[in-house]
């Protein structure tokens, strides 16, 4: 992808040296979310059967509940690509 100078409000000779703080954010709630994920994931070890689509499976919560997460992560991601994708068609539509 090439720099556009118009359609971007940061140019190339921006040196600023600090810490994005969106960034920083997104880190730090991502941080605690995956610290509360593991705590949720330890205190729920007892043994459950597990439903999913055509197979029944029994084992720990942990173990289903850590499958969900990474699935429902996967999920997130497709669908970020997605509409950036669509986001993409759609400005180059608008430029010609």
């Amino acid at each position: 992808m090439a720099y556009r100078p118009e359609r971007s409000d940061m140019s190339l000779d921006d040196t600023s040296e600090g810490v994005d703080k969106g960034r920083a954010v997104r880190l730090a709630v991502a941080g605690i979310a995956i610290v509360l994920a593991v705590v949720f994931m330890a205190q729920n070890n007892q043994r459950v059967e597990t439903t999913f689509i055509f197979f029944d499976v029994t084992t720990r919560l942990w173990v289903s509940l850590l499958i969900a997460i990474v699935l429902g992560a996967i999920l997130g991601q497709a669908v970020e690509l997605l509409w950036e994708r669509r986001k993409r068609r759609r400005d180059r539509r608008d430029d010609e």
